[in-house]
């Protein structure tokens, strides 16, 4: 059986769903949600292999739930997207997802990309290696871009965001500094401090602070503090 978990805001979406799950002979529903946060907290808890799950709802959307899960998961399910938006906006998240399915949804659309969910999961016979991430899913104005992680200068924590300042501007992810620290590349990214990381290609001097504390000035002339606590490892990664 293949464990799906659902997410969508509007009750009678939310049936049509149920009936287009119970339709095909080897889905079992392992959970629903209606919002980022339940649907987050949900998944972690029943580990499905697949998410069918709105783009837009209440508290989020459901590009901030992917971004969550690559972070926070060895192997994050299959996610199928279903959108009652525009084409642009469906193409623009084609990669990021197996499928994308456009409301409403028939029953025959719905099959066929079960269909693909069944070819890949015979294709993953055992979990992929971990690999770092090249790119991020990032959102602004009401449209969707990949980020190169290249461009990263550094990403600052802000409660429940991590801040990710670039060439292209300045993004906001709903996700811990720890999660996305996880999927950078180490010899690339260092962990200056609790609330920063550093791309060490974007760093032009060291300068000593008060207190023995670092202070790393990047290309740009922005200025990142280094604590005591997280500079040895760091210094490691910057030599």
């Amino acid at each position: 059986m293949i464990r799906v978990f659902l997410v969508e805001d509007e009750p009678p979406a939310m049936r049509k769903l149920e009936r287009l799950a119970a339709a095909e002979r080897d889905l079992e529903i392992s959970g629903r949600a209606a919002t980022c946060a339940d649907a987050i907290a949900g998944i972690a808890t029943a580990s499905p292999e697949l998410v069918v799950l709105d783009i837009r709802l209440p508290d989020g959307t459901g590009f901030e739930i992917v971004q969550e899960l690559e972070g926070a998961l060895d192997e994050p399910p299959f996610v199928i997207f279903i959108t009652a938006y525009d084409e642009h906006a469906v193409q623009a998240f084609e990669v990021a997802a197996l499928d994308y399915l456009l409301k409403p949804v028939s029953q025959e659309r719905f099959s066929a990309a079960i269909a693909r969910v069944r070819e890949r999961m015979v294709d993953r016979a055992r979990p992929a290696a971990p690999s770092h991430a090249r790119r991020f899913l990032v959102e602004r104005l009401k449209a969707a871009y990949f980020l190169p992680v290249d461009s990263i200068r550094h990403i600052a924590a802000d409660r429940n965001y991590a801040l990710v300042y670039s060439e292209m501007g300045e993004f906001a992810l709903r996700t811990t500094m720890d999660a996305i620290e996880r999927r950078l590349d180490p010899a690339e990214f260092a962990r200056v401090s609790r609330s920063a990381i550093v791309r060490i290609a974007a760093i032009r001097e060291i300068r000593l602070g008060e207190n023995h504390n670092h202070i790393l000035i990047l290309n740009s002339s922005e200025e990142i503090g280094c604590s005591r606590k997280y500079w040895s490892t760091a210094l490691s990664r910057l030599l």
